[in-house]
Parts: structure tokens; C-alpha cells; sequence
């Protein structure tokens, strides 16, 4: 009965515009009263699927474009927890609101004063700041924990955390072995078997989802050592696979398609990449193609 008698006085205008001179006097002289509306209460908590709500919602605009929320609430009882409730209703209200079809991203929220109107006995006792209610916490405040390079000669390049998330962002295989490398000397300086296990498994099943090619996720790894060492193994591969496909092309448009068959063959048996550098000077230099091929099979 009273909550809907301060309802309907409160409901109009000329009430609100006397309590904001009254109670919120810094933003008076701010706001252009022609625009004082109120605004529906009905919001709903995605997580709880409970309607939570202020009593009542007042929205005005400033001279200067701005919009102003006045959230009120009629409290007979001097509650404990109400800064807490006040600090939901707000964060659900902007919720809504930036959720709404004519908020655009980079969209500024409206600015906001709560109003916690008292008729109760004797004086109010609870506190009206929500960071009152905690020893040690800073409620309204997060701490950033952003994601890290594997290389750096600062301190952060041990914080095995940020390197994590490094690994979740969609990186290149080579900006991928880079993390990892940095993931493995982390893990190797905090000497845990168990963590060591844990995150062998996990980046194994990372690599094998990601969309690598075959060659680089290469399962059965036992230590991080190995994860590296068989992902910079399968770059290396990758990498002398397109060399190799390269200089075909090149010994084709030179010597002929007969040639670069039997090149093809010789590849397959050259072991590593400064094989790769003898059989590009032996393209320049050579001046037949029976001369290039004998000069890749004698070395």
C-alpha cells in the first residue's frame, strides 16, 4: 500500500523534477527538464530467469546530449544489503539497455543516480556504498589479465596465465611455435610434473583442433619439450616441401618436365634444407639438364 501510494505520487513529472533539485542538485542545472520521461522497469536477469527491477526508473537528457537515469526504490526497513541491491538493478538496467536495438557499439552508457527513498522508524543504518560491504574485496572493479607473447625480457613472459591465452587466440604456425617455446620454458621453470601433464595434454588437443595442417599436429608428445620440438619438426617439413615445390617449377620452365621427374625423385632423398641450397646453385650454374641432374646426384 504505501510503495503504491509513493508510486503514483511519483509518477509525475513536477514530483521527480522537485526531488532531483532536492536530493540530486549536481545534475539540475545539467538536465533539460522538457525531457524528464519515465521509463519501464521490467527487466530480466538472463541468469537467474527472475524479474529484478528498480521501484521506479526516470531518464531525462542533459543540455549537452547526455542521458541521465534516476533509479528509485521506496524502503520502508533500513536493509543491510540494499547497496548491493541498488548496484544489480543498475548493472541489469545498463545491461538492458546496451542490449537494446538503439544502443551501437561505442556507445556511450547513460550516466545514473540511484535514489533510495526512506519512510521507515527510526534512522537509516545501512550503508550506501556497495564497497562498504566488503574488508578486503573492490567490488565494481576488475583486474585484467591480457594475453602474452612467448618472447620479451620483461617479467610478463614468465606469467604462465597470459601465455596460455596466448595460445587461444588464432595464430600462425610459426607465431604458434613462438608461443610455444615460450609456454615450455615457463612450465620448465615451475617444475610440476602434474602441471607439465596437464598442459602436454591439453596443447595436444589444441593443435590437433586447430586448423593446421596434419604434418604439424603430431600426436603422442610426452613432455613439452616434445610438443615444441614435433611442431617446429612438421614447420621444417612443411617449409623444404614448399622449396622443393618451388625449384620443380623453376627446373621445369629450364631444363623440361623429364628433368624436374627425376629431380622429384632426388628430393625425396635429400635430408635437409642445405640440400635445398645446393640444388638452387646447381640450377644457376649448370648449364644442361643432364649436367644439373648429375651435379644434384653426386653432391
Amino acid at each position: 500500500m504505501h510503495d503504491a501510494f509513493l508510486k503514483s505520487v511519483f509518477s509525475d513529472r513536477r514530483m521527480v523534477e522537485i526531488l532531483i533539485y532536492g536530493h540530486a542538485p549536481e545534475w539540475a542545472a545539467k538536465i533539460d527538464f522538457s525531457t524528464l520521461r519515465e521509463e519501464s522497469t521490467g527487466l530480466v536477469s538472463k541468469k537467474t530467469l527472475q524479474r529484478r527491477h528498480p521501484d521506479m526508473i526516470w531518464s531525462a537528457d542533459t543540455v549537452d546530449g547526455e542521458r541521465v537515469l534516476f533509479l528509485m526504490e521506496f524502503q520502508r526497513t533500513a536493509e543491510r544489503l540494499m547497496a548491493l541491491r541498488t548496484t544489480t538493478y543498475t548493472a541489469l538496467t545498463l545491461e538492458g539497455i546496451a542490449a537494446g536495438p538503439d544502443f551501437r557499439p561505442g556507445d556511450p552508457l547513460p550516466e545514473f543516480v540511484y535514489l533510495v527513498l526512506y519512510h521507515g522508524e527510526g534512522p537509516w543504518t545501512a550503508p550506501a556504498n556497495v564497497a562498504d560491504l566488503f574488508q578486503h574485496s573492490d567490488p565494481g572493479r576488475y583486474r585484467l589479465v591480457p594475453w602474452r607473447e612467448g618472447t620479451g625480457n620483461d617479467r610478463s613472459r614468465d606469467d604462465l596465465t597470459a601465455l596460455v591465452l596466448g595460445l587461444a587466440r588464432n595464430l600462425s604456425p610459426e607465431d604458434m611455435a613462438v608461443q610455444l617455446s615460450g609456454l615450455w620454458r615457463v612450465i620448465e621453470r615451475h617444475g610440476d610434473p602434474g602441471l607439465t601433464g596437464l598442459m602436454v595434454q591439453t596443447v595436444d588437443t589444441m593443435l590437433e583442433l586447430r586448423d593446421y595442417p596434419a604434418r604439424l599436429t603430431k600426436e603422442g608428445a610426452k613432455t613439452m619439450a616434445e610438443v615444441v620440438d614435433r611442431f617446429q619438426q612438421g614447420m621444417d617439413e612443411l617449409v623444404q616441401k614448399c622449396e622443393a615445390r618451388v625449384l620443380r617449377r623453376q627446373v621445369t620452365r629450364r631444363f623440361g618436365e623429364e628433368t624436374a621427374g627425376k629431380l622429384s625423385r632426388l628430393l625425396d632423398e635429400l635430408p635437409g634444407p642445405e640440400d635445398v641450397d645446393r640444388v638452387t646453385d646447381a640450377l644457376v650454374e649448370c648449364a644442361t639438364g643432364d649436367e644439373f641432374i648429375e651435379r644434384v646426384r653426386m653432391g
